[in-house]
């Protein structure tokens, strides 16, 4: 009896040992299921509001459960009060964004709405054809400012913008095609047209041509072809290309190339290379040109070789050059000018001089084109002041827009050899070709 008894009563102390520790646990565990909904997830609007009921009264009196009350685990705050909790925060830059681009599509152009993205509209506009249903704004949320009123600092005060500005769009700032405008004055770069022309009739003028020459002389038929040309740099006078008033840099250079079709293989003779850089003014009828200018001359390869015995020289000349135009009418000009070389070699003397008239009269109609005469005459002091007569006659053709004119005629030169490299040959040229002045 005592053994069962015993035996019996054995655990009871174990038992109520375990409650000791038991009550605790429960008890803590309690509490944790208890505060853990209110600490476990942070709430917009406080822990105090987070313990509110999951019914709220209803604009039509009754009382209906909440719907987000569906999931245990959502916040049980109404549309109301989450419209007040934002209104607290101060506005993004997207918010800022989105409103002033709303305005400007207001207050801008008709077509400027299209160019806001549909992503920074307003979302009250809605664009499937449903109804837009606003929520009021409780008396909570109205005394917060909105990010549309004064009180908090608009995108204007971050990014600078010209008063009374549109948006603007690729079209409104690149164009394919500038409007011209022939009545501007002021700085340009690469100007149409040139203020100084160049000499229909000098010889070692910057242009492209070709012509067949025959020497009656050396009974020697030559071809010279001419690559090159001039052009401006940078103007400060109006934008037209007819008349251009004002100053002007210019670039030019040409390779003049002799070639002697009747020998082997057309060999060339020899070629000579002019490069200068010049400022030009022009103002009513009188151009005015100033600047450097460098001619070397080369004998060719193949002549050389053809002929051992001959006595190449080194000619060269790096001049200052001045010169004057006058328009005598809108059709007939003189000119002259004067070149001093700084360095001169092979021959070569410091001075030469140039002067001559033409008549270039502008056709009507630029399909028809109009006749055209010229005469130049070079001193070199080269051959003790004497020079070369050349003079020209023929028919030309002449752009609307860039005043380049295309020429055919005829020519003749009677004085020293048109190429340097041959200084000691007196020439007595005819023939006729084709030239393309800038």
């Amino acid at each position: 009896m005592y053994y069962g008894q015993w035996i019996s009563l054995r655990p009871m102390p174990r038992i109520f040992s375990n409650h000791h520790t038991t009550l605790p646990k429960c008890l803590l565990a309690l509490l944790a299921g208890i505060l853990l909904p209110v600490f476990g997830r942070a709430q917009d609007l406080g822990w105090q509001e987070g313990m509110v009921y999951a019914w709220r009264n209803q604009p039509s009196g009754e009382f209906a459960p909440d719907y987000r009350k569906t999931d245990p685990f959502q916040p049980v705050f109404s549309d109301a009060d989450i419209e007040a909790h934002a209104a607290k925060r101060a506005p993004t830059f997207l918010t800022q964004f989105k409103s002033n681009v709303t305005k400007s599509a207001v207050n801008g152009k008709e077509s400027a709405s299209a160019l806001i993205p549909t992503a920074l509209r307003s979302e009250s506009i809605r664009t499937d054809g449903a109804e837009d249903y606003s929520i009021a704004p409780t008396p909570e949320a109205a005394q917060y400012a909105s990010p549309d009123s004064a009180d908090f600092p608009q995108l204007e005060e971050f990014m600078t913008q010209s008063p009374g500005a549109s948006l603007n769009t690729p079209q409104q700032i690149f164009s394919n095609s500038p409007a011209p405008n022939s009545n501007c004055f002021g700085w340009q770069v690469l100007p149409k047209g040139l203020m100084y022309k160049s000499y229909l009739a000098g010889e070692k003028e910057p242009r492209m041509q070709f012509i067949q020459l025959h020497d009656t002389r050396s009974k020697t038929r030559v071809w010279d072809a001419v690559l090159g040309g001039r052009v401006g740099l940078l103007r400060n006078g109006t934008c037209d290309s007819v008349n251009p008033q004002g100053f002007q840099i210019d670039v030019e250079g040409a390779v003049f190339a002799r070639v002697l079709p009747d020998e082997p293989s057309a060999m060339l003779a020899g070629a000579d290379f002019r490069a200068g850089l010049l400022a030009t003014h022009r103002y009513a009828g009188t151009a005015y040109k100033w600047g450097y200018y460098h001619v070397s001359s080369h004998a060719g390869d193949e002549f050389l070789l053809a002929n051992p015995a001959f006595n190449r020289i080194n000619y060269v000349r790096d001049s200052a050059i001045a010169g004057i135009t006058q328009d005598l009418n809108h059709a007939t000009q003189v000119y002259g000018e004067i070149a001093y070389a700084i360095g001169a070699e092979g021959g070569a003397k410091p001075l030469e001089f140039q002067f001559g008239a033409q008549y270039i009269p502008v056709a009507k109609s630029s399909l028809r084109g109009a006749p055209y005469l010229a005469a130049n005459y070079h001193i070199r002091e080269d051959f003790n002041f004497h020079g070369g007569f050349n003079t020209l006659a023929g028919w030309g053709w002449q752009g609307i827009e860039t005043r380049h004119r295309f020429r055919v005629g005829l020519q003749y030169y009677n004085g020293p050899s048109m190429q340097y490299q041959f200084l000691d040959r007196w020439e007595n040229m005819i023939g006729g070709g084709i030239w393309y002045d800038y």
